[in-house]
């Protein structure tokens, strides 16, 4: 699935669309029932992508997950407890224990197909 470049405008309402973590809310939101955390940077072209791909979920999947993102230069504390060494790199949480990691851009399609088989065995 291809994903044009936005304007800056875009990607700002974009981001905004999926909360940036701190520390203490990264705590939080993986104790939640069903959490995906993006772990990425900004200004990375994959991590741009898979952001994109994650705001397109994000309205689709209302109710079933909590997507939200960190920014490892801002917080690498949290990258380095949870051995984060390539970005985009995705964690998936249910009530505080990691269930799944995927390295690299995922598509939609691929996880939506996860995030639902998930849903569909809790």
């Amino acid at each position: 699935m291809a994903f044009k470049m936005e304007n800056d405008k875009q990607v700002k309402k974009m981001s905004a669309a999926i909360r940036l973590l701190n520390t203490e809310e990264f705590t939080t939101v993986r104790c939640l029932d069903l959490s995906l955390i993006a772990f990425g940077i900004p200004w990375s072209s994959p991590c741009q992508n898979q952001h994109k791909i994650l705001v397109s979920l994000t309205k689709k999947s209302a109710g079933i997950v909590t997507i939200a993102r960190v920014d490892v230069e801002s917080h690498p504390e949290i990258a380095e407890k949870i051995n984060i060494q390539t970005v985009p790199t995705l964690v998936i949480y249910q009530k505080n224990r990691e269930i799944k990691r995927l390295v690299g851009i995922q598509s939609f399609t691929a996880l939506q197909a996860l995030l639902s088989d998930l849903q569909g065995n809790a």
